[in-house]
């Protein structure tokens, strides 16, 4: 048998590789004095910037920044899509750079096949030069031609070259002119091969523009010579002979509607070559793994786990083999997660880089027994790429720290793993620790799955296994492939819409079919186009120092479509402009009104309740009023509701000041997650990783804004372009999609810039306060701000004064008072401010954060106090605070039944409930306690009154739920009369936001089934 040789013949022998028994080849790194990789990126990028006058444009983030159908940017081509698409201007008529690319998902997924062959990476540089509407097909070939022969030299006889050979379905012929470029370049006829379209045709997706791609092959083997050559194994998935080249010839566009592909005014070039298989066929390396971009981060990790060296085994038979896996697979996976940390990819944000993650972490305790070790290799890829990437040498640390927290996080969950999760992972070895720990209800869903056999899911079903078990689309692939059943997810997308917002997504679908109907009219009749609304005129608004509010323009404007809604009994009206602001960016619509101008119906004016945005046309919903008519064409006035729009603007000022002050405070990684900002007030969810926010952290933060409110900072908007955009220096939300044209940066003195689509102040004076109402976290790392700006706040911080004084007054009191009786209207004064501090939002009352957990924490320690003066009282608290509760329960509350939180449970050292619940034997009852960070419950409705919902039962499984705690009947009672939530122990920072959700929750279940 022949051996298989895989080096260039100039810098190889026989000696370099094995053959064993089996016919396979495991081959062995070869010692050579090529070129570095460092100097084969550079000679790419000087052939084109200083022989051909191309603008080296340095690699976008991997963070796509204005494409969501993509996770990560994963072609050189992604910064240039818009440029194809005729949506942004050209950066230069040629270009050239070496792109970061990530491929773990979609179309384009290495993901699986990493470590387990010589070229598949999860994270790859590819060299890439283009042409936007300057040369073309000749120039691209001769300058590709030119670039591997003279100066990487090389061997042409080892190259074939592909073309598009025609497609009938597409209607395209063969590209004959691509074909005669490569034989005038001296390629030999038997060399330059023809393919169709799933080859040699590029398309960007199921539209838009397309065109036929040449590919260059290397065949790397020892037959490269052989007369009859190896044409037939070009495109057949041989590993000796791949592609390393393809230039994409942008000459077609696909239409949306018919599918039909048109030629473009405008040809382009596209090219991309993979650098790791470049630089090993140049360093005469058959792997890519045997580089000198891999080499070093292998050292480390042998240097730092004490392991056998890495040896290059690609043999699952050789002893080495599993070993050498995991090494290819760590060095590929450090090299992803760090380029994509440093780039401000969050793992949070994108669930495929937290499981690259945490997939990482398992590896490297378990096959490498050393849990750090993902953090240790960070170092060595940033040696390797850091010159490239200066990022990378840049934000280090922050990348180190996001590491830290993700492997404290994952060893948490490792920690918690429980028997059910075990055993799945035993029954399904194809599911990696990190999915099910990750997914809670992945047990559960495979038991459904299991018993129900499916074998397509539709969208009702994807629907349920997303929101009931809380998987997610790359998971229930997975589980396709194991379980052999398809997915319809365009089904569950259109399913989601309609469940999401079907008042919404029928207006979108009534729209849509007007808008067509009226394009096929217009082309009937030759006229104008119908335009989408022109929305500049919403930021048309100025400041009225003397109202303090924002005057809007008012906006003339013409109906350009009319939708009536006879269910609703609503107009949804489109017009030509519009002054009002669409929910964007967080912040709410605009409301308003719109007045008729002429005709016999002028002077007429309706409420605009909603405005809704559909591709850029602006939509107004009013009511119905009889006997007057609307009609295309008409003239109307838009006037946008001042009031609303002031708050809607304050708020939003203040979420970016808060953004910027949070990342000034707490000197950890984040990002922001999401934002809401409403009339009445605004929340930020941010994702921190670290610590957790102190208190005094966040009493700074609200300080600091203050203070810049104070101060009077000046606000202003730039309008520009992405190409003019300087992203280093300006906060975005990974992973959202933003505009190439106009876009807005609002900066706020030298404290924060941002871009943003909102409405703004002009300084941050209008803003007039800022209190912090709320911090919650809802899971590990992520918390959530909800505060409030203008005169909210200022009432905010005036009720919490008062309640300060409240408190430092019941604190002296306490101190100065020891008798019985003056010890018993404190403890009363104490429950009544601890009852306002916990459940004030329900009657409207909010508090500075700050001040409410300290005024809690000195009621707290009061309490403590008093329960080490008063130990022989405290037996008749329970009877004391029943006793003032059915004495004081305002008549204004609603008599039927009775909600309550034992204050006085706090204090004690255990509470009989049943001794609060015989104090009311009229109506239902339901009281919550809480002792030694135990909390309990009980409900009780009188015999009479039962039924099937008026049930202790049923109204204490609402609580129960919120706290996931059981429930049960005392022995010899029934469950509907009298039912106990068993005691389940509660961290105290948990408890007082659960325990409002609990009341709330009991009152609404009351109010709802009690008659």
């Amino acid at each position: 048998m022949a051996y298989r040789l895989c080096f260039p013949s100039k810098l190889m022998s026989r000696n370099h590789f094995v053959r064993y028994s089996t016919g396979q080849v495991r081959y062995v790194s070869v010692k050579h004095a090529g070129p570095t990789s460092h100097e084969i990126r550079r000679q790419f990028i000087d052939y084109f910037t200083v022989k051909h006058n191309h603008r080296l444009i340095r690699s976008s983030s991997l963070i796509p920044f204005n494409d969501s159908t993509i996770a990560f940017v994963n072609a050189g081509m992604n910064q240039f899509k818009n440029v194809f698409l005729g949506t942004a201007e050209r950066p230069c008529k040629r270009a050239v750079n070496s792109q970061k690319c990530v491929r773990v998902g979609g179309k384009h997924n290495d993901l699986s096949v990493v470590g387990t062959d010589s070229y598949h990476h999860t994270f790859f540089e590819m060299l890439g030069n283009w042409s936007f509407g300057d040369y073309f097909k000749q120039e691209a070939c001769q300058m590709a031609w030119d670039l591997l022969k003279s100066v990487y030299r090389i061997d042409t006889d080892r190259v074939y070259v592909t073309y598009f050979g025609g497609d009938a379905k597409l209607n395209l012929p063969a590209d004959k002119e691509c074909r005669e470029i490569w034989l005038s370049l001296g390629v030999p006829v038997d060399r330059v091969l023809p393919f169709g379209a799933r080859d040699n045709f590029w398309e960007m997706g199921n539209s838009g523009p397309c065109g036929p791609c040449t590919e260059i092959h290397l065949d790397l083997s020892s037959e490269y010579r052989n007369t009859k050559g190896r044409q037939h194994l070009v495109n057949a998935g041989v590993p000796d002979l791949t592609e390393i080249w393809n230039i994409v010839f942008i000459q077609y566009n696909r239409s949306l509607e018919d599918g039909a592909i048109r030629n473009l005014p405008q040809h382009h070039v596209d090219t991309g070559m993979g650098l790791e298989r470049l630089v090993a066929h140049l360093q005469g390396k058959q792997s890519n793994y045997d580089t000198d971009l891999f080499e070093p981060i292998f050292k480390l990790v042998q240097k730092v786990t004490k392991k056998e060296p890495y040896r290059g085994s690609f043999l699952s038979t050789d002893r080495h083999y599993e070993l050498d896996t995991a090494y290819r697979i760590m060095a590929d996976h450090s090299r992803m997660i760090t380029a994509c940390l440093a780039d401000g990819m969050f793992p949070s944000q994108n669930h495929k880089l937290r499981r690259i993650i945490r997939k990482s972490l398992a590896l490297a305790n378990r096959t490498f027994g050393h849990p750090q070790l993902l953090r240790e290799t960070v170092p060595g890829v940033v040696e390797v790429l850091g010159d490239v990437y200066p990022e990378m040498s840049r934000n280090l640390p922050t990348v180190l720290q996001i590491i830290e927290h993700e492997q404290n996080s994952y060893s948490s969950l490792s920690t918690k793993r429980s028997a059910e999760t075990n055993a799945l992972l035993k029954q399904f070895p194809q599911i990696e620790e990190s999915e099910a720990l990750e997914h809670p209800g992945l047990s559960s869903a495979i038991k459904e799955l299991a018993q129900t056999k499916p074998t397509h899911l539709t969208g009702p079903l994807i629907h349920k296994l997303y929101d009931t078990y809380g998987l997610d689309e790359e998971l229930l692939v997975k589980l396709g492939e194991m379980m052999r059943f398809s997915l319809d997810f365009r089904d569950y997308e259109q399913y989601v819409r309609v469940l999401k917002d079907g008042h919404k997504h029928e207006l979108a679908t009534k729209l849509q079919t007007r808008l067509s109907a009226y394009e096929n009219l217009r082309e009937s009749l030759d006229s104008t186009s119908l335009k989408p609304t022109r929305t500049e005129r919403r930021y048309n608004y100025a400041f009225n120092a003397e109202r303090g509010a924002y005057e809007v323009a008012p906006c003339k404007a013409r109906v350009s479509l009319l939708l009536e809604d006879d269910a609703r009994d609503q107009w949804h009206i489109v017009t030509d402009q519009s002054n009002f602001y669409c929910e964007a960016g967080g912040q709410q619509s605009d409301t308003g009104r719109l007045t008729i101008e002429e005709g016999s119906e002028g002077g007429k004016t309706f409420e605009i309740t909603a405005v809704t945005d559909h591709n850029g046309f602006v939509m107004h919903s009013i009511k119905k009023q009889p006997d007057v008519t609307l009609s295309v064409g008409d003239h109307v006035l838009l006037q946008v509701d001042s009031n609303r729009r002031t708050q809607l603007t304050i708020h939003h000022t203040a979420t970016h000041l808060l953004n910027a002050i949070v990342r000034k405070v707490v000197p950890l990684p984040m990002c922001q997650r999401s934002s809401s900002v409403s009339e009445r007030n605004f929340r930020l969810e941010l994702a921190i990783s670290g610590d957790k926010i102190t208190l005094d952290q966040i009493a700074a933060i609200e300080t600091e804004i203050r203070t810049l409110i104070n101060r009077n900072e000046p606000i202003g908007v730039v309008v520009c372009n992405s190409k003019d955009l300087d992203l280093a220096n300006i906060t975005t939300v990974p992973g959202e999609t933003y505009p190439d044209r106009g876009l807005r940066v609002v900066s706020i003195g030298d404290v924060s810039r941002e871009l943003c689509c909102g409405t703004h102040a002009t300084s941050t004076g209008e803003l007039q306060d800022f209190a912090i109402t709320n911090v919650t976290q809802s899971k590990n790392g992520c918390f959530t701000f909800h505060a409030v700006a203008g005169p909210a706040a200022k009432k905010v911080h005036y009720l919490g004064a008062q309640i300060q004084n409240d408190v430092s007054q019941l604190q002296q009191d306490a101190e100065q008072n020891e008798k019985q009786e003056d010890i018993t209207i404190i403890e009363t004064r104490m429950q009544r401010l601890k009852n306002v501090l916990l459940t004030g939002t329900d009657n409207n009352i909010h508090l500075p954060y700050c001040v409410r957990q300290r005024c809690l924490d000195v009621i707290n320690a009061l309490y403590q106090k008093l329960k080490d003066r008063t130990r022989e009282s405290l037996r008749e608290l329970i009877d004391i605070e029943m006793r003032n509760l059915m004495e004081q329960k305002p008549a204004s509350s609603d008599d039927r039944f009775i909600v309550h939180f034992l204050e006085c449970s706090i204090i004690l050292e255990e509470v009989q409930l049943s001794k609060a619940t015989r104090y009311c034997t009229d109506r239902p009852i339901l009281v919550i306690s809480i002792t030694d960070n135990q909390v309990k419950a009980r409900a009780t409705v009188p015999a009479a009154m039962v039924s099937e919902w008026c049930n202790a039962e049923r109204w204490l499984a609402v609580v129960a739920q919120m706290f996931k705690a059981q429930t049960a009947a005392p022995k010899g009672q029934k469950a509907a009369e009298v039912c106990n939530m068993k005691a389940r122990k509660v961290k105290m920072m948990d408890f007082e936001a659960t325990l409002e959700n609990a009341l709330r929750a009991a009152k609404t279940y009351a109010k709802e089934h009690f008659q």
